[in-house]
């Protein structure tokens, strides 16, 4: 811990020259509290120690504050933030994004305090907290920043607004930080077939010969700069003779596409019949997702 911390109270000499002769006191600062407290002390007039009895030119009195005003600037914070831009990708009329933070700290000098607002220029970008305080020298705090793109249009993208961080006393303020906000237009699900039908017939003993696979083709039909993040899923789930449906989740540029393998297989001594189960493709999308029926029939 360097000296300077362990500093509690500091004393600053002031005279002031009237007609009557000089006044002199001092400005002590005391920087073990919360915040830095200010107090007028040891007040000599040009008939000596001050007395109750013995006026205050409103000169001197005037000059008494504004040593401490004068101690105030030197004891004001600093906002320092991290990072000073933000950027954000959201999808068209998705809601909000996950957030992403500023880290704000005291760069001020040591017995200083900081505590910012922080205002939005915008209602689609909102912050929590919208107040970070009682920083103190070196001290940081965080808030969280987040899009909601319910209502912003890819056709109007980029957005930009602004967050101003604001403390009186510091002596940056305010700071603004630019908030850039690309709007990406919905993807669409897309399919090459319909469905999927396997067959099999047993070997007699109870055993069933390999079934070969089939594939589909899932696509992203969406606009240019759309981004589909889809997964594969089973929807009724009781279909353990589905043994397998790779790969089970990615992300789809506007025309880009992912061939999806598809492995069935009956279970020892599966009876004949016909069993069904559904693929279904889902993704933030226009159409939300695609189901894919699958049949299989044993023999």
């Amino acid at each position: 811990m360097s000296l300077a911390a362990n500093i509690q109270t500091q004393d600053y000499k002031y005279q002031v020259q009237v007609p009557q002769g000089t006044w002199r006191w001092t400005t002590r600062v005391d920087v073990s509290k919360a915040s830095p407290v200010f107090s007028i002390r040891d007040v000599i007039s040009p008939y000596g120690i001050l007395r109750d009895t013995i006026p205050i030119p409103g000169t001197v009195v005037t000059s008494m504050a504004e040593s401490i005003t004068d101690l105030e600037s030197a004891f004001a914070p600093s906002i320092v933030i991290s990072p000073n831009t933000l950027t954000f990708t959201v999808n068209e009329a998705q809601g909000f994004c996950m957030p992403q933070y500023v880290t704000v700290s005291n760069g001020g000098v040591y017995g200083s305090l900081l505590a910012v607002a922080v205002t939005s220029s915008a209602t689609y970008v909102q912050i929590s907290p919208a107040n970070v305080s009682s920083l103190a020298f070196n001290a940081s705090g965080q808030f969280a920043v987040t899009v909601d793109s319910s209502l912003l249009l890819a056709v109007n993208s980029p957005y930009s607004s602004t967050l101003t961080l604001v403390d009186t006393h510091a002596t940056n303020n305010p700071i603004v930080i630019p908030v850039n906000i690309v709007v990406v237009p919905l993807a669409t699900i897309a399919m090459n077939v319909i469905d999927l039908n396997f067959e099999v017939s047993g070997n007699g003993d109870g055993t069933f010969p390999p079934v070969p696979a089939q594939t589909f083709r899932i696509q992203n039909t969406g606009p240019a700069g759309s981004s589909l993040v889809y997964q594969v899923q089973k929807l009724i789930g009781n279909s353990p003779w589905l043994v397998s449906f790779n790969p089970t989740y990615g992300t789809l540029a506007s025309t880009a596409y992912q061939t999806t393998s598809v492995v069935v297989q009956p279970t020892t001594n599966m009876q004949p019949g016909v069993y069904e189960e559904i693929l279904r493709v889902s993704g933030y999308s226009s159409n939300s997702y695609v189901d894919l029926p699958i049949t299989f029939t044993v023999m």
